[in-house]
Order: C-alpha cells, then sequence, then structure tokens
C-alpha cells in the first residue's frame, strides 16, 4: 500500500502495523455489516465523477476501501473548466501513481502560461501584465513540485486511467440491468446515469436511492453504504436531501463561460503575447479569457450579464462570436463556439460538512464555493479528499474511532474561511489595477 496520508503508513511496516491492529480490533460493525435492507450494501458510495470524486475513489481504492460513485450525467463533460493545479494539489498528486508526472508531460509549455496579461483587446493596448511564475518556482525552493495548468476534462481522462489501473471500471444502466444488480456488481464501480434521488438514515448506515433511466423508463436503484460522501458540486444534491444549507454570500456576480477553439488567435497569442488569462476591458465589451491551451487554440471566455437588463438565452453561438471578434481586436477565420454555459460566482460554505449521525460528508464545491480569482474551488476540493480519505481508512478498519471524521470538518473548514478572504482580496486587486 503506498504511503498516500504523508508518510501515516510507511511501506511494509506500516502496513503490518494496519493488520495487526485489525486482528487485535474487529470492523466498525455498524459501518460494514449489512443490516437488514435487501439493497447492495457498500462501505462507501460518492455522489459526483468530477475531480473530487474520482481523486477520492482513487485514494480510497489505494486503502482497499470498496466503494461505488454515482454520476447524474451520462457522459463527462468536455467544457474545459478548471485548469490550475497548485503546489499542494501536485504534491498530493505525486502519490496517485504517476500522475503529476502524467499531467506536467501533457500540459502547454510554461511560457506560454505564465503571465496574465490585462489589455483593451487582444490585439490592443497593454494595461499591465503579471508573471506568476517564480524563480523560486523553478527552483523547487517552496514545494518539490510546480503549479500545472491543465484542462479539468483533460485531468478528468488521466484520473479515469488511473482508476482502470486499480481495477475501476465506468457502467451505464443497460449493462447493471435493473434496479436489483447485487453489491459485487457496484464494487469499485462508476455508475454513469445516476442521480442520487433519495436518502434514509438507518441503524447502521443510509439508504440510498439512485434514479436512472433504463430503456425510457425511469427506474431507482437503491444501496445500502456505511458512508454516503457528496461530491457532487455546488448545486449538491447530496447536500439538500441532508439538510444542510449554506452561509454566505449568493449572487455576487453571473455570467456566461464561451468554450470555443481558434488556432489562428492560438497561434497569433502564442507569437506575439503569450499568456493563461487575459483580463479585456473596452468600450464595446469585457470579459476573461482564459487560453487552456494555446497550442491548439482552445480557450474559455467568461463574460459577465445583468439580468434582468441582459439574461442567459441571449448569448446566442452568434452573439458570442461577435463578442470573441471585439475583444480579439481582429476576426479570426476559423472561431468554432463549442458550448455555452452560465454560471453564478459565489462565496458560501455549508453549515457543517458532516451530518446524519456522521454518515454523510461533504466535499469540494458541496461543502465551499468560492470566487474564481485564485483558482481554489478544485484544488482546495482534492485536498478535503486527501485530508478525508486516510481518517475513512483508520474508521472502516475499526482503528480510529467515528469521532475522527469530526477532525476532517474541523480541519478543513478554517481554510475555506481563509480562501474566501484571500479570493475576495484577488477580486479587489485586480480591479484597482485596472482602475489605476
Amino acid at each position: 500500500m503506498p504511503s498516500i496520508a504523508g508518510g501515516l503508513f510507511s511501506a511494509g511496516r506500516g502496513i503490518s502495523w494496519l493488520r495487526l491492529r485489525r486482528l487485535q480490533r474487529p470492523l466498525l460493525s455498524s459501518l460494514s455489516a449489512g443490516g437488514g435492507s435487501d439493497a447492495p450494501h457498500l462501505p462507501v458510495v460518492i455522489v459526483g465523477a468530477g475531480p473530487v470524486g474520482l481523486a477520492l475513489s482513487f485514494l480510497l481504492a489505494k486503502f482497499g476501501i470498496k466503494c461505488t460513485v454515482l454520476e447524474r450525467s451520462m457522459e463527462f463533460t468536455r467544457h474545459p473548466r478548471a485548469h490550475f493545479i497548485n503546489n499542494r494539489t501536485m504534491e498530493i498528486f505525486r502519490k496517485f501513481d504517476g500522475l503529476a508526472g502524467d499531467i506536467e508531460r501533457a500540459q502547454p509549455p510554461v511560457d506560454l502560461w505564465r503571465k496574465f496579461i490585462y489589455c483593451t483587446s487582444l490585439s490592443g493596448s497593454i494595461l499591465g501584465s503579471v508573471d506568476h511564475m517564480k524563480q523560486e518556482d523553478f527552483d523547487k525552493v517552496v514545494s518539490p513540485i510546480s503549479v500545472a495548468h491543465f484542462s479539468q476534462y483533460k485531468l478528468v481522462d488521466l484520473l479515469l486511467k488511473k482508476l482502470d489501473g486499480v481495477g475501476f471500471q465506468t457502467c451505464f444502466p443497460d449493462e447493471l440491468g435493473g434496479s436489483s444488480a447485487q453489491d459485487l456488481l457496484l464494487e469499485n464501480k462508476i455508475l454513469m446515469g445516476h442521480e442520487c434521488s433519495s436518502i434514509e438514515l438507518t441503524d447502521d448506515g443510509i439508504l440510498v436511492g439512485a434514479s436512472f433511466n433504463n430503456g425510457g423508463r425511469m427506474q431507482e436503484r437503491k444501496l445500502h453504504c456505511g458512508l454516503l460522501l457528496g461530491a457532487d458540486g455546488a448545486r449538491s444534491k447530496v447536500r439538500e436531501l441532508a439538510g444542510i444549507s449554506m452561509k454566505g454570500e449568493r449572487d455576487l456576480q453571473q455570467l456566461v463561460s464561451v468554450h470555443f477553439v481558434s488556432r489562428d488567435l492560438g497561434k497569433y497569442l502564442s507569437s506575439e503575447r503569450p499568456g493563461m488569462l487575459f483580463f479585456i476591458f473596452n468600450p464595446d465589451a469585457i470579459g476573461v479569457l482564459v487560453a487552456h491551451d494555446l497550442e491548439h487554440g482552445e480557450f474559455v471566455l467568461q463574460v459577465p450579464f445583468y439580468p434582468p437588463q441582459q439574461m442567459f438565452e441571449d448569448f446566442s453561438a452568434k452573439v458570442c462570436e461577435q463578442i470573441i471578434v471585439k475583444l480579439v481586436g481582429w476576426e479570426p477565420a476559423d472561431i468554432q463556439v463549442l458550448d455555452i454555459k452560465p454560471w453564478a460566482m459565489h462565496a458560501e460554505v455549508a453549515e457543517k460538512y458532516v451530518g446524519c449521525d456522521n454518515r454523510v460528508i461533504l466535499v469540494g464545491d458541496a461543502a465551499h464555493r468560492f470566487p474564481p480569482a485564485g483558482g481554489f474551488g478544485m484544488n482546495t476540493g482534492v485536498q478535503d479528499a486527501h485530508n478525508l480519505a486516510w481518517k475513512l481508512c483508520l474508521l472502516l478498519n475499526g482503528i480510529a474511532d467515528p469521532s475522527i471524521i469530526q477532525t476532517y470538518e474541523s480541519e478543513r473548514k478554517p481554510v475555506r474561511f481563509f480562501l474566501h478572504a484571500f479570493c475576495s482580496f484577488n477580486v479587489n486587486i485586480s480591479a484597482t489595477n485596472i482602475l489605476k
């Protein structure tokens, strides 16, 4: 078993200690027994197969903990979404069977994304620029590994490969049959097209209902688990069903996220003004352009809009192309809009991370939502998963008391408050720099 928990178990000696403790103390019966339910019983069910849910699945698998992942979508999104992976997350990924190295080899060259650029258009006046890579990053003074720039969907692809290597399978409703699939068929599976629709606290766990479309007819699959982990994002169904509310600031800004490709634009920026983020302000349009991959011309444009004067429905592909041209300053011949999504900026935290008698645990965006400045959303979620996984290992192996789950909240919640303040500081600094 690799030392995933930051040295908790050293190779060989630590594993022997774990086995000895297993012999000395029985498994925590309330988390491992099947009880009287006819539903398949699993130690852990994870809801959400984004980067956080997949990372948590991998960590649990490496600790020998069987789990099932429920993902409501039938396919993994190709919208790039998050892209910045900070030092701490990359340090964690070093323990994911070489994932950090895979990311470093696959990401764009650092000179193409090390700068943030403020400008009137992509071909107009530069108002200022920031090089966020310092010499100590290259010299690895602070961390043994540097930050990375890697689109979320590419990270998901790599995580799925790592999970395949530890015995996970991705399954669809028609491959599982009806609602009576047995637990052995569901262990270490990612169930696509399954949405968490109900939860019920039982004497020995959580009875989870997962709705799915089986040949045009909606059905519900029941799974009985010791622990239910909500990694299902900002609009978490698990959080809603557990009755956990969010506190903080909602709807700080409404935005449209436009995923598009243009090799012409990528080639131009690579040679003239390479960067990761472009903050663009002119009388005709404003927006933030994320250059996910200049070599392949892949971008995401974030454009603010202001209801009720503007609505998301106003942003057709044609309108988005027109905005892109205004922000570029000339018209690339090969603009192709791939996807348009609305989203709202929030700064919120769940009132608690653990609920339902320590049976339901929130991870990632289900527990906290940040403004995007600083790129802390996905990174904080992966770090949540890393903090939680080894504690679940000790709990499910009967080594630790259930109270260890409360240390997850007491350790991770303060991080969220610090990062919220830091994100707000970043937003204010950016605005001040523009005003200057």
